[in-house]
């Protein structure tokens, strides 16, 4: 056998296109924040392209003060519409336009669109029930219709690109649950904010930030944006820390995006992430052991342990396991 096969060569550092989620409230500053990095990343707003699903509301940022000191600019605006339908091949269609149109960050602003919104997943899956009678009694079914497993699938190609830079704002809701005092009274109790998307897809992106406070640039009043960072794989970014968004770290950011990361570290730390959330769905719930085994053997993985998996294998079977 050729020693051609068998070769070695110097481990580097390699560019990194951002992946990048910023979850909140709505009217808490995700655009802004968005565009800010998007700008930071690229200096240049002709290669910024704005996905916007808000009726045209990205477009009333131009012009306007942003807290870099300067103003918005003439970036370029992609309108998805209910009419289009908010399915992901409808965002993977614009985000493909952008790259041929010298897109170096594309804007998916929002992708909770994507979930529970005209088109999106759920609204297909509602679909699928109404016209099969066997989905309609079987729910869990109802996933495997070709169309819902497709657009399912490729909510996590919405996440990253190697082509581009790409950011992704999701929009998060106050969960609510009623709860029993030792009386029997019933209480509204609140279980926190949770993103408006499927479950834990915030394990896909290298940078979770969820906004704190929008900036502000108005009658000389300059404030930058102020994030916590939820998730981060970037090593200029600390987990549980807040940070202010400002156009020296927004600078930070690209530099060492720019100097480049070890791919093969960024994977493995992803690997880490869905293994924690496993072990952890699977404490949360532990009826759904059985689920894992089954879903591991049919992926051919029945005697492998769970820290020996691959990521794409891990990946995928613990998406179909939260369904």
């Amino acid at each position: 056998m050729s020693n051609a096969l068998f070769k070695f060569e110097k481990a580097r550092r390699e560019k990194c296109k951002a992946s990048i989620m910023i979850e909140g409230l709505t009217g808490r500053g995700k655009s802004g924040l968005a565009l800010l990095i998007a700008y930071g990343l690229t200096n240049d707003w002709n290669k910024v392209f704005d996905i916007d699903t808000e009726n045209k509301s990205a477009n009333l940022f131009v012009g306007i003060g942003c807290s870099n000191g300067d103003t918005f600019g003439e970036f370029n605006v992609g309108q998805l519409t209910p009419d289009i339908g908010f399915k992901p091949t409808n965002y993977l269609a614009f985000k493909d336009v952008a790259v041929q149109n010298g897109a170096e960050v594309v804007i998916e602003d929002s992708i909770s669109h994507a979930w529970n919104y005209k088109g999106g997943i759920l609204d297909l899956l509602n679909e699928a029930k109404a016209k099969n009678t066997r989905f309609a009694k079987d729910s869990y079914a109802a996933w495997s219709d070709e169309t819902v497993a497709k657009e399912k699938n490729e909510l996590l190609q919405l996440l990253r690109d190697p082509r581009c830079h790409v950011i992704t704002t999701v929009r998060v809701k106050e969960k609510m649950e009623y709860s029993y005092d030792t009386d029997g009274k019933a209480k509204l109790v609140s279980l926190g904010e949770q993103q408006i998307q499927q479950a834990d897809l915030k394990y896909e992106p290298d940078l979770v930030l969820h906004m704190l406070k929008a900036g502000k640039n108005k009658n000389g009043v300059v404030s930058h944006p102020v994030a916590k960072v939820i998730k981060s794989r970037y090593a200029i970014f600390d987990e549980g820390e807040e940070y202010e968004f400002t156009p020296a770290l927004i600078e930070q950011l690209r530099k060492y995006l720019d100097e480049g990361i070890d791919p093969t570290e960024l994977l493995e730390q992803q690997r880490q992430d869905y293994i924690a959330a496993v072990t952890e769905y699977l404490n949360e719930h532990p009826n759904a052991k059985n689920i894992w085994k089954v879903l591991k053997a049919d992926a051919g993985y029945k005697d492998t342990k769970l820290t020996e998996m691959p990521l794409d294998a891990i990946k995928h079977i613990y998406i179909k396991l939260i369904d």
